[in-house]
């Protein structure tokens, strides 16, 4: 096996002295594995350096800005807009973050833990949990900490906690100007009303104004009952007057609201064999009601939602209602990306709008789907308590690209022209939503952005990287 042709062999031999034969990369057959992510996005990688400590991070960096390689920032590459990603001509290296779990600390009295950045949430969640704690940002791949931090991830029980900013007390991170300049600290408080500080700038900024080496995130108690139940609606608009309901019912004990379209329902019927309700439904939510008091204490979450179900049943709008176990109920839920994969291409949308537009958004939606490909199939779904939705879509094998981004301009333009909405909820900017950003964000803010990475990134300047990933031209397949 082969390793890598052009590189830098003094600084190779630097990088293996320091970090040994697990933190460097070269052989191309072991390098293969980085260089794709989840949905979007492969390239090329000259070499993978994998620094296990943040003093080690931070050294790495200033070889390798120092010796002026180019450099993409990998964490569990589960994101889903090639931000990740190497670009084809095999010039980068990929910084790896998944060795960096040097420090995993859990203050109980605080509810709070400090965790370095190559954890899984996973991995956070089970320490934590042996504290009766939890971190509840709630999602259906297993990203690392780091990657969390930069796209300022959300998930399904955003409506209860909010994302990881909401979350996020303190960071520590590296710089690449000056190369190597460690940031930030690991103070746990929620209170420090002292300015500007790198929490704020770093957390969603992905990865553009500094690598995150060390997170301090608050903690919540673990949820000791819970009731869910998987309810039948006759359209997206009764969703969502169903969620104010609920809300006003069972005000902070609402911890989740999950829409499901008719085209994701079957989906997940035929790829799981057996159908989801009696009769086929045209919309359905799943919808969680949780708390941290014990049952046997007075409060029966269960028996709450069950009476609430009743009485909205007989004032109409309600088809049918499932109340089974969590697992049972999540599992279909989190069953459609899957479901819907296996019936062929997928084409898929990361969008938000207000809640109170959500169903006329979803109405015009589909009117533009019909316009540009009439064979699509909708299987959408999402967080309708927070107004993101997952507008997934199954297409011919002979879908032409052409009309999937003519389809994807003018829903872009819809959802944030006229809708006042988010061509990105959850997945985040990267190359895939580069052209995208240009188009929508106002010219002040991007010359802050620009002004920003010119002071923290000096290289940007060259113009082959910027906000959110490299150009579309340096990562052509899109």
């Amino acid at each position: 096996m082969m390793g890598q042709t052009g590189l830098d062999q003094d600084l190779v031999a630097r990088i293996a002295s320091r970090l040994g034969i697990r933190g460097l990369v070269v052989d191309s057959n072991e390098i293969e594995p980085y260089e794709s992510s989840a949905r979007h996005g492969s390239g090329r990688a000259c070499a993978v350096v994998r620094p296990a400590t943040l003093e080690d991070l931070a050294w790495v960096v200033n070889e390798l800005i120092t010796a002026g390689e180019r450099v993409v920032t990998q964490g569990a590459a589960t994101g889903l807009v090639g931000a990740a990603s190497p670009t084809v001509d095999g010039t980068q290296w990929i910084l790896s973050t998944q060795r960096l779990r040097d420090v995993l600390h859990i203050d109980p009295i605080n509810r709070t833990a400090t965790v370095a950045v190559g954890f899984r949430l996973s991995d956070l969640n089970r320490q934590a949990l042996e504290h009766g704690l939890t971190f509840p940002i709630d999602l259906g791949a297993d990203p690392t900490i780091g990657g969390m931090v930069a796209t300022n991830t959300g998930g399904a029980r955003l409506i209860r906690y909010g994302g990881v900013r909401e979350n996020l007390l303190a960071l520590r991170a590296v710089l690449v100007n000056p190369a190597g300049q460690l940031v930030g600290s690991d103070k746990g408080l929620r209170k420090n009303n002292t300015g500007l500080d790198w929490t704020q700038l770093l957390c969603g900024s992905f990865g553009a104004f500094g690598i995150v080496g060390r997170a301090t995130v608050k903690l919540h108690p673990v949820q000791r009952q819970s009731a869910t139940a998987l309810v039948a609606v006759e359209s997206a608009q009764v969703a969502v007057e169903l969620a104010c309901a609920l809300e006003q019912s069972m005000g902070e004990f609402v911890s989740a609201f999950e829409g499901m379209s008719d085209g994701a329902l079957k989906a997940v019927a035929h790829h799981q064999g057996q159908s989801v309700f009696a009769e086929p439904a045209p919309y359905a939510v799943l919808l969680e009601v949780s708390s941290a008091v014990a049952t046997g204490t007075g409060l029966d979450l269960e028996s709450m939602l069950m009476t609430w179900l009743e009485n909205r049943m007989e004032q109409g709008g309600i088809l049918d209602a499932i109340v089974d176990k969590p697992a049972q109920l999540w599992r279909i839920r989190h069953a459609i990306s899957e479901a819907v994969q296996s019936q062929g291409p997928m084409v898929a949308f990361d969008i938000a709008v207000p809640r109170s537009s959500f169903a006329s958004f979803r109405d015009e939606a589909k009117r533009l789907i019909e316009e540009f490909v009439p064979d699509a199939v909708l299987c959408d779904f999402g967080h309708i308590g927070d107004g993101g939705v997952h507008l997934n879509m199954s297409v011919p094998l002979d879908t032409k690209s052409t009309a999937i981004e003519s389809l994807r301009v003018a829903l872009y333009d819809a959802v944030v022209v006229k809708f006042c909405g988010s061509f990105s909820a959850e997945h985040g900017i990267g190359p895939y939503n580069q052209q995208f950003y240009d188009r929508y964000t106002e010219e002040p803010l991007r010359r802050v952005c620009s002004a920003l990475q010119s002071q923290l990134d000096p290289a940007l300047q060259l113009g082959n990287v910027r906000l959110g990933g490299v150009t579309v031209e340096d990562w052509p397949n899109v």
